[in-house]
């Protein structure tokens, strides 16, 4: 499903915003917006984005995090340069099951806020974007898992988080069709 975002800060501190909190939004816009790449207008989760989610450990303050799960267990840079463009997206269906996403399912998730997000149609060898959005331009709140990921060679700490999908929908399922995949 999401491979492609669209958010911008307005987005983002929409829930900051919402319960009227000032001194949250001027944090926010000090401390955190110079750490992300707001605003996300078409990138691909391939090049991976740094956004603001809400996390279950704080509902009200968002933390940066990149775009491509990378548990806590992986070892080292070139591991995790393997395991995060595969943990981009997390099947509802079987987030209890897979070792990158089981223990980020039972202990951290978050929230992230975004515009809309691009699905990819299949036609005729060609390939075509479609933007998905609420009508009333409202920001869509996509469940998602995340991780605090240390590198044990230098000492960096990264937050990193992964969308939740599932099978799509009878509308989404005719827009979504990647003849790579078995089903919609």
């Amino acid at each position: 499903m999401c491979y492609d975002i669209k958010t911008q800060l307005e987005t983002q501190l929409r829930r900051a915003e919402r319960d009227g909190d000032v001194h949250a939004i001027e944090e926010i816009m000090e401390k955190l917006l110079p750490l992300t790449d707001l605003p996300i207008h078409h990138p691909s989760g391939f090049t991976p984005p740094s956004v603001l989610i809400y996390t279950n450990e704080d509902p009200y303050f968002p933390v940066v995090s990149t775009w491509g799960l990378v548990p806590f267990w992986v070892k080292d840079d070139k591991q995790k340069n393997g395991i995060w463009n595969k943990t981009l997206n997390a099947r509802g269906e079987t987030i209890f099951e897979l070792p990158s996403f089981r223990d980020s399912a039972k202990k951290r998730r978050c929230l992230i806020h975004i515009d809309g997000f691009y699905e990819h149609h299949h036609f005729e060898g060609n390939t075509y974007p479609f933007y998905i959005s609420r009508k009333d331009d409202a920001p869509l709140t996509l469940a998602g898992l995340w991780s605090e990921w240390t590198n044990k060679e230098d000492g960096s700490r990264w937050n990193t988080f992964s969308i939740v999908t599932t099978e799509g929908n009878s509308l989404m399922s005719k827009i979504h069709n990647n003849p790579k995949l078995e089903g919609p």
